[in-house]
């Protein structure tokens, strides 16, 4: 499809939702998962969004559904969420183009606001308390439908290209374009391997619905440094409660930062989630690994999309180093982390 013809029939989507009403479409900065697009309708705005990484309408319809069942409580949510907006016709999910096959797309309520980049330890506190409130919302939700994404802890379904024996090839074989990576992929791997042999235990741990993704590309805040709105609910699953902090503070966690810094960032945030959720010892015990998890997590899905042309070299190796300097920071600092966290 050429570009222009994209554009032309992302233009006529909105015509969805509004009828014979005039809207116009500006484009707004997207992920690297979807296409962002902005409507404005009366003075209003929305968010379209186009999905690119699948064409499967029930992953969308479970994020839909859980979004919908938010919205219901939102007098316990004091900051924002994105809701799709129901069409005429019933369903919240339409087709890009004539093709039954076509991308997939839907419209959201639209918050105003911005990235946080560099934020103080009130801030994190408070960014820490919305992850709590809304972890401790989605345990309220319950879903008949079954998740379309595994839990992280299933590994082994992180991407379709990177099975057990994929990784372990490469990364203890690596080809040549890798050979001076091979080092820290030996030690990638080997923490690969101390979460595999975790999982029984993991298994046990309390499990909820986990937005699974927080981070400081999906939160917003305006323009006095407030926390506004968690965004991109896309990979909402049924996964271990304590997995909702893991993810959070794997994005805190630099190890070129002092110490002591990374010690009072990671406080702070705890400090603001705990408010709301209640972790038991074993799921305070096991958090070093699970942050490790998410740090293995993006690098089995940018090995993925490397070995599936998606990605060139260099993309993969950044992520490489990324995954090597955190994973040995965590066990070089896990007992100073469950310090901060009791």
């Amino acid at each position: 499809m050429r570009v222009i013809e994209k554009e032309e029939q992302l233009a006529l989507l909105p015509a969805n939702w509004f009828g014979a009403q005039t809207w116009t479409l500006r484009v707004g900065t997207g992920g690297m998962n979807n296409t962002t697009r902005f409507v404005e309708v009366e003075g209003r705005t929305y968010v379209l969004r186009l999905y690119e990484t699948h064409r499967d309408r029930n992953k969308i319809m479970f994020e839909h559904s859980v979004l919908l069942r938010l919205a219901e409580m939102k007098e316990e949510l004091p900051f924002e969420i994105p809701i799709p907006l129901e069409l005429p016709t019933g369903g919240t999910v339409v087709t890009l183009g004539d093709d039954d096959e076509g991308k997939l797309a839907a419209l959201f309520t639209f918050t105003d606001g911005h990235n946080p980049i560099e934020l103080d330890l009130s801030q994190l506190q408070e960014m820490g308390k919305a992850a709590g409130q809304l972890s401790a919302s989605l345990a309220k939700i319950s879903i008949t439908d079954k998740p379309e994404y595994a839990p992280y802890y299933e590994i082994e379904h992180i991407h379709p290209s990177c099975k057990p024996d994929a990784i372990r090839v490469f990364a203890l074989q690596p080809p040549e374009p890798f050979i001076a990576q091979q080092d820290e992929l030996a030690y990638i791997f080997n923490r690969y391997m101390a979460l595999y042999s975790a999982i029984p235990t993991i298994r046990q741990l309390p499990h909820q619905l986990v937005h699974g993704d927080i981070n400081g590309s999906n939160m917003l805040v305006d323009d006095k440094g407030r926390f506004a709105a968690i965004l991109d609910f896309e990979f909402v699953t049924i996964d271990v409660r304590v997995m909702e902090l893991a993810v959070c503070l794997s994005d805190l966690i630099d190890p070129m930062l002092p110490e002591d810094r990374l010690r009072r960032n990671s406080k702070a945030f705890y400090d603001g989630y705990r408010q709301f959720v209640q972790l038991s010892q074993e799921e305070i015990r096991i958090l070093p690994l699970l942050i490790e998890l998410r740090r293995l997590d993006v690098f089995i899905h940018f090995l993925g999309r490397y070995l599936d042309g998606v990605d060139p070299q260099g993309v993969l190796v950044d992520i490489i180093g990324n995954t090597y300097e955190k994973s040995k920071w965590l066990q070089e600092h896990n007992t100073l982390l469950r310090f901060d966290l009791n």
